[in-house]
């Protein structure tokens, strides 16, 4: 988990970067280049930390869940 929020803490810092440049370089194709890395980045941060995150939550179904379902009657045609 430290890993992930490592990443995570990385994609933001960039983000901040793409927002300072930005305004720094002024109008432009540039600005909105960084502007729309900045806004999609924490899109991708998440995925990209989720990606790899293999917790186990220990849930597991019953053997036999199938038994207890509904079924058609035998007089029915």
């Amino acid at each position: 988990m430290r890993s992930r929020q490592r990443r995570y803490a990385w994609s933001m810092s960039i983000r901040l970067v793409c927002f300072v440049a930005a305004v720094a370089v002024g109008p432009g194709v540039l600005r909105w280049v960084l502007v729309g890395a900045a806004v999609f980045l924490p899109l991708f941060a998440v995925v990209m930390a989720n990606a790899n995150d293999q917790r186990d939550d220990g849930f597991t179904l019953p053997h036999g869940a199938g038994v207890h379902e509904l079924t058609a009657r035998d007089d029915e045609h």
